[in-house]
């Protein structure tokens, strides 16, 4: 077709258009046959959305949601003549039925579907929804009748689940991380170590590079619980067995605090100010005094201490949003009849001081369906503000759940522990035998170790860029 015809092609609709949306438009006020002509502003309503989610039988069930669409900015360009939002929509955004308010100056707006040049032009209306799946032509016209500008409307959407979790098999399994008996997984000085115990020594093996791992000796003693240690900012602590507690920077030279043996001290976790420990069924914050030495002050606690964790003694400092912090501690008894982690919670603020705040049991009742089962190699991380827990095989004896088979996610401190589809581990290490140990780095990566293959897990929407 010739650009004559075109052009010709192109006035005819226009002023079809034009005959079409002016119908309804007779009005008494006096009218401006100005040249303007474009579009000012975009913001989006309601927009509704499906989640996919497991319910408490693991059947997958859809969850309808909604969210506010005016939260994602429109950018306009005026020299592209495009609109598009920069920050992409939630995953699984319903874009069939969107009420889109725009703010144009000019005398009618009509739209239609951008790759069919045959549909027909629509009067826009802020009041009826507009079909947003596919982009969308937006046709000005100015109060003059001639001026017209065509704008182009599309909407990023997230093509993946931002609130799921992927992973990336970095590495297959490395010799210097078998063998091992216990494991701890440490980001030491930037980079992501392993400590662990090979028959009577306790090894560091750090990463220096992708599949590039260095195995070094430690002077720790063959009675440490590699299982215990933990970082308190930059420093390294750990226990033994024989009740003494080491520390290291580098996680290879280690230093004995100045402390009085207590067999069967186990430490338990540790905020900025205070270390905390468990000794003789008790529990107790500990820090060092003017001699150097370790001070040792019983904790409050709310309910009996023989609801205390005994073994796999895990904890989290978290911060909640109105200030408050709490430590979070889960772990197991020896109890015959537990077939469930105790989980204990100790909060303070700046009219509750930590040395003065209580622990508070979180008592498992029959109505809390959703709790967190014993396992062997328990793992407690604190990521997107949620606490997660995952590890081995169930304890013998208290549970059939295999190997790394669900991830527990905690929204409450610890009170409840759910799973869902899009919260989940690596499909390929259900079942995977031996030790098993994890740790989040600067960069909200999860990495974690099991049979010494390195996985790499990240949730999509900390890791989307703006399109």
């Amino acid at each position: 077709m010739c650009a004559h015809k075109r052009m010709k092609k192109y006035l005819v609709l226009l002023l079809a258009t034009i005959s079409f949306l002016a119908g309804s438009c007779i009005s008494d006020k006096e009218v401006v046959y100005d040249d303007y002509c474009y579009i000012s502003e975009v913001k989006l309503g309601s927009i509704k959305r499906e989640v996919h989610m497991l319910d408490s039988l693991g059947r997958d069930t859809v969850i309808k949601t909604s969210y506010t669409g005016n939260n994602y900015d429109m950018t306009i360009n005026q020299r592209l003549l495009t609109i598009e939002n920069e920050d992409s929509l939630l995953y699984g955004s319903l874009l069939h039925a969107v009420l889109v308010d725009i703010t144009y100056a000019g005398s009618r707006l009509a739209y239609r579907i951008k790759e069919d040049e045959d549909s027909t032009w629509l009067a826009y209306s802020s009041e009826d929804s507009m079909d947003l799946r596919k982009p969308i032509e937006l046709l000005l016209i100015a109060n003059d009748g001639l001026s017209t500008r065509k704008y182009t409307l599309t909407l990023n959407v997230h093509q993946l689940e931002g609130d799921s979790l992927y992973w990336n098999k970095v590495s297959e399994a490395e010799p210097l991380l078998q063998g091992m008996s216990q494991e701890r997984a440490l980001i030491v000085q930037g980079s992501l170590a392993v400590l662990g115990k090979k028959r009577d020594t306790i090894k560091f093996v750090e990463c220096s590079a992708i599949d590039i791992w260095n195995e070094s000796s430690t002077n720790l003693p063959p009675e440490a619980n590699v299982e215990t240690a933990f970082k308190q900012g930059n420093a390294i602590l750990i226990s033994t067995t024989d009740g003494d507690i080491y520390t290291s920077i580098d996680g290879k030279d280690w230093k004995k605090l100045n402390t009085t043996q207590h067999p069967g001290l186990v430490l338990a976790g540790a905020t900025s100010d205070y270390l905390y420990t468990l000794k003789d069924g008790e529990l107790y914050r500990c820090r060092e005094n003017e001699q150097g030495e370790l001070d040792f002050q019983p904790e409050g606690l709310d309910e009996s201490s023989t609801f205390l964790p005994s073994k796999d003694v895990r904890a989290l400092q978290m911060s909640q949003k109105n200030g408050s912090k709490r430590l979070v501690m889960v772990g197991n008894r020896v109890d015959e009849a537990d077939v469930t982690s105790v989980v204990w919670n100790k909060m303070w603020n700046r009219d509750i001081p930590e040395k003065e705040a209580v622990w508070m049991y979180m008592n498992q009742t029959d109505d809390n369906k959703c709790t967190l089962p014993q396992l062997e190699y328990l793992n407690l991380i604190q990521y997107d503000e949620k606490c997660l827990a995952f590890g081995g095989a169930s304890v013998t004896g208290k549970g059939t759940r295999q190997a790394m088979d669900a991830l527990y996610v905690s929204q409450d401190y610890g009170i409840s522990w759910r799973t869902d589809s899009e919260w989940h581990l690596p499909k390929e290490l259900k079942g995977v035998s031996g030790p098993i140990c994890s740790v989040v780095d600067d960069n909200n990566v999860i990495w974690i170790i099991a049979n010494g293959e390195l996985w790499r897990g990240k949730l999509n929407r900390l890791d989307f860029v703006r399109q």
